[in-house]
């Protein structure tokens, strides 16, 4: 009976452990999307957002690579 109880408790903090690490997996992926971030749906709307002036250099290295793998 007490292994049970040991091996119940085991999964449930297994379980808790893989959606605490599937969440702040999410959160990183969340963040590291640009396309998502400045709310880019088309072509169009990414060139706008490459000439403004707000964006931070890293971001707009990541949107440029982006824009520049569609013409091809």
């Amino acid at each position: 009976m007490i292994l049970i109880i040991i091996l119940l408790v085991v999964a449930a903090a297994l379980q808790i452990g893989i959606f605490l690490y599937s969440r702040n997996l999410k959160k990183k992926w969340k963040s590291d999307d640009v396309l998502a971030k400045y709310n880019i749906r088309s072509r169009s709307e990414l060139f706008a957002t490459l000439n403004r002036q707000d964006i931070p250099e890293d971001d707009l290295i990541k949107l440029n690579d982006i824009y520049s793998s569609q013409e091809e």
